[in-house]
Formats: structure tokens, C-alpha cells, sequence
């Protein structure tokens, strides 16, 4: 924590001192936090397709550098590939030691996997029942992808890629954050433990 929120310590939300200076943004996130998170801080819950709106591959000049947090849970995995502009743009909004408290899927391999990699002019089509994704490149070649995999239902939840550990810390350092760390342990006395070594949430601060 810097120090705009005072001493380091491990709160639940309820414990939060009330702090409306302190301003975030969520994107998409699950109301059983963000109701409580309006509560304490300036906070303020954004989405993709209604409003509050934010599209974090094209953000608002007069946005940047006004966000002391980010909480991004299970988004990045939907965004059209580059997925790089999203991970620059978040370092955008954030103010200096501003954090990004980030989670997507992800596994141990080498790098991520780019299920459409030349994803340029596309539609998502119902045939026979099934849902189907035509691609037409950049260099005007045609693709037909099958077996695609939404989250939560066919649209704007395809699911774009899968994560490798590896790629996204470098995606993260790439795009301008520093002290990437990986919560791994578990925090027992609010009820945290983790069964696995993948898919865990990350902080990262800007540089």
C-alpha cells in the first residue's frame, strides 16, 4: 500500500476506513464487493457495454492519471488481440504508485496461447446450433474457428486467449508496472486459501 492509504495491514472490506479521496475504478466487478467498495472509497463500478462505460483499449485522455486502483477480475481474457493496448492503457490511468489489482485464467505454460491471433474483421454466427467465429485477416485470408469457449455465455465473453504465468508478468512489465506480485499464500484469517498455483490475483504497481 502506499502511503496515501496509511500503514500497511490486512483489512476485509468492512474494516476499510471510509477514504473517498482514494479513487479506483472497477471494471465489471461482482456487486458483493463493489457495493461495499462505493461505501468506503471513490470508487466506481465501470463497464464494457452500459454505462458507467470504460473501454480500457481506447480510454478518455482526460482519464489518465487520475486512478490511485484498478481492480480488473477475469476481463483481459476477452479483449481482441493485441491484448498489449489494454495492459498500456491501465499503466495510463493510474497515477503514479497507483496499483492494478488484476485476475484472469491462467496456466504454467512456456506463453500465453492466442486462440485467433489474426483476428481483424470478424462476426460470432449461430449454425446448427452452434456457435462459430469467421475471421477475415488483414491480408484478406478467411477463417472459420469452431469449439469457442465463452465465459458466462456467447458475445462479448469469448474467451481470446488463455494466460501463461510467464507472458503476463511480462505483459505487465512490459506495458510500464514494476513489483508484480503473485498472492500465492494463503491469508487465513479472512477466509482465504488457495488449492492451486495458477489463476491468482496479482498487484502491480506503475514505475
Amino acid at each position: 500500500m502506499s502511503n496515501r492509504w496509511g500503514s500497511l495491514q490486512s483489512l476485509s472490506i468492512p474494516e476499510f476506513p471510509v477514504k473517498p479521496n482514494i479513487k479506483g475504478i472497477g471494471m465489471s466487478d461482482a456487486a458483493i464487493y463493489a457495493v461495499p467498495l462505493e461505501e468506503k472509497l471513490g470508487y466506481t463500478n465501470t463497464y464494457y457495454h452500459k454505462e458507467p462505460m470504460i473501454d480500457i483499449t481506447s480510454i478518455p485522455a482526460h482519464m489518465e492519471e487520475t486512478l490511485d486502483f484498478i481492480i480488473c477480475t477475469d476481463v483481459f481474457e476477452h479483449i481482441e488481440p493485441p491484448v498489449s493496448h489494454a495492459f498500456e492503457n491501465a499503466r495510463k490511468l493510474l497515477k503514479p504508485n497507483g496499483v492494478l489489482i488484476f485476475t484472469v485464467p491462467y496456466n504454467k505454460e512456456k506463453r500465453t496461447k492466442e486462440h485467433f491471433p489474426d483476428l481483424y474483421k470478424y462476426e460470432i454466427l449461430k449454425e446448427d446450433g452452434f456457435y462459430i467465429l469467421k475471421n477475415t485477416t488483414r491480408d484478406g485470408i478467411e477463417q472459420i474457428f469452431n469449439n469457442l469457449i465463452f465465459h458466462g455465455g456467447p458475445g462479448a465473453t469469448l474467451e481470446m486467449r488463455y494466460f501463461s504465468e510467464s507472458s503476463l508478468t511480462e505483459n505487465l512489465r512490459d506495458a510500464g508496472f514494476a513489483n508484480v506480485v503473485i498472492y500465492k499464500e494463503p491469508v487465513f484469517e479472512h477466509g482465504i486459501y488457495w488449492d492451486c498455483d495458477t489463476s491468482l490475483p496479482i498487484a502491480a504497481r506503475i514505475k
